[in-house]
């Protein structure tokens, strides 16, 4: 039982697990365990009457032990867990592939509304639309009946000036890789309930992508606004160019390492690491219950910066530092500074983090 839980918690360590899915599977392993203690107390009387026949045979009839039956479900329900699996847990599926392509299309938004599945938007030269899903289709009697039954359940169209993908339904896991025009949109909106979502060197006025159990990772997003929100899982950026960035997720990693105006991020339970590599980012705020938070900063640029922590530890390695508040209490820290105040370029930083330490730092060239 103890090696069984040694094992979780190093998945969640190495990241192949969350807090949250590492808690349900411990729960499922404390029941299965009480069921096959139970089973062992009821069949104990034939076990010590037979003992010497047992005994016997035991070399040929050998059995796997509990921790090893146990150690094969752990695999299979992190398998089904990362797979999101476990809320699609209607028996057989069809696989269906289609693709939905577009041509001489004129829009300028897109919106994409999948209940359970996975989306991925590429820009390319081609000025096409396209769009290419690979669909899981469970509770359908057939092939025939499972492409029919996709069809029917998904909406991919151009309508007025945006581009549409919807579907609503949950007994379909459908995964989609968007190839879009590359040029400037005015709003790409993506909204899966189970599902990652993904994209790379997009540029827009307003992008916002929301799921419920997933990871929001983007690449080279230029954006005037952003935001990104997940209750279960990592939010990452890398290469963005955006004015404002909002991020929030319950339970999960928010990264970001780029170019900002404003930056509004929180996380319950997960560590946040912001990476500042231009000094006109105006003001940072970020806020964590139980994670560290890591912020790294040009060294051309004015700070004024508040950290508070309740448990953890609060430091700096800014250049030229003053420090106007410090509040070193057991349960309550504070940390008020400014640093670089020569500089024409200023920034705002407030970082809470309840039971984690915070850093301040700069951006190495």
């Amino acid at each position: 039982m103890k090696q069984e839980k040694e094992r979780i918690l190093k998945l969640v360590e190495e990241g192949k697990l969350t807090a949250q899915e590492a808690l349900t599977l411990i729960e499922k392993l404390d029941n299965e365990y009480k069921e096959k203690e139970e089973q062992i107390t009821a069949l104990s009387t034939n076990i010590i009457d037979s003992a010497g026949e047992a005994e016997s045979g035991a070399k040929d009839t050998q059995k796997p032990s509990l921790g090893a039956k146990l150690f094969d479900w752990i695999d299979s329900a992190v398998k089904k867990v990362k797979e999101a699996d476990l809320d699609l847990n209607f028996g057989h599926a069809y696989d269906v592939q289609h693709i939905f392509q577009f041509k001489d299309s004129e829009f300028s938004g897109i919106d994409m509304q999948i209940a359970n599945g996975s989306v991925n938007i590429v820009p390319w030269a081609d000025e096409d639309i396209r769009a290419e899903c690979q669909a899981k289709v469970y509770r359908a009697d057939s092939q025939e009946a499972a492409r029919t039954a996709f069809l029917q359940h998904i909406e991919c169209e151009v309508k007025g000036n945006k581009f549409f993908v919807r579907t609503e339904k949950k007994t379909m896991k459908t995964n989609v890789t968007l190839y879009v025009p590359q040029k400037e949109y005015d709003k790409i909106r993506v909204k899966l309930f189970n599902g990652p979502i993904r994209g790379e060197h997009l540029h827009v006025k307003e992008f916002s992508a929301k799921t419920t159990n997933g990871v929001l990772s983007f690449s080279h997003l230029t954006a005037e606004k952003a935001s990104a929100e997940t209750a279960n899982g990592q939010i990452k950026l890398a290469g963005h160019k955006c004015g404002t960035i909002e991020a929030e997720t319950i339970n999960g990693l928010i990264d970001l390492r780029g170019e900002s105006e404003s930056i509004d991020v929180q996380s319950f339970n997960g560590n946040i690491t912001l990476t500042v590599t231009a000094p006109h980012c105006r003001s940072i705020y970020t806020k964590t219950t139980t994670g560290n938070v890591e912020l790294a900063l040009p060294d051309d640029i004015a700070v004024k910066a508040e950290l508070k922590s309740n448990l953890g530890s609060l430091t700096h390695e800014l250049i030229d530092a003053e420090i106007l508040k410090e509040k070193n209490d057991t349960i309550q820290k504070e940390l008020m500074l400014a640093s670089n105040q020569g500089h024409d370029q200023h920034i705002s930083i407030f970082s809470e983090s309840l039971t984690g330490g915070i850093k301040l730092k700069h951006t190495q060239r």
